[in-house]
């Protein structure tokens, strides 16, 4: 680096940092630099930080008022009340695949309970025996069935 560029860097450095010391002041509330300047944009960046400070603290009425209202609010906040699982689960807007789970398990429930009336006892009427045993199966694969459906739509989205 150059000396004249090296001292004419610290010869900002030190308007900066005077025109700083006067913002804090509030001795100066505009930028003292020409407007093409580099200076310009950075005394414009101090005087905007200046302003969104507060100038002083605060007292302590207004900061006892500030958390009253605070915790007024967290109160407020925590008495609204939150919708149950059931409501959640049904309200159609929320969840528009309410409807779809609701014929998808009421159809496994109409084929779990018409399943025995579909299978057959290879023509011949056994009276007082369970003909269970072909239907199981099939009403095993439809709750199987029934509970990936379930799971797949509770899924996060």
């Amino acid at each position: 680096m150059s000396p004249t560029k090296q001292h004419n860097d610290l010869d900002l450095d030190n308007q900066l940092a005077e025109f700083t010391d006067q913002v804090m002041e509030g001795k100066m509330n505009q930028t003292a630099s020409p407007q093409d300047g580099e200076l310009s944009g950075l005394e414009e960046t101090i005087l905007r930080l200046n302003r969104s400070f507060p100038p002083a603290a605060l007292d302590d009425a207004s900061s006892k008022q500030m958390l009253v209202r605070l915790k007024a609010r967290m109160r407020r906040e925590e008495q609204v009340v939150k919708p149950s699982f059931w409501r959640r689960l049904f309200d159609i807007q929320a969840n528009p695949q309410i409807g779809m789970m609701i014929a998808v398990v009421a159809v496994l429930v109409l084929a779990v309970v018409a399943a025995p009336m579909f299978t057959s006892t290879g023509g011949t009427s056994v009276s007082g025996t369970a003909s269970s045993s072909a239907s199981l199966p099939i009403a095993a694969g439809l709750v199987v069935i029934l509970l990936m459906v379930l799971l797949w739509f509770g899924r996060k989205k």
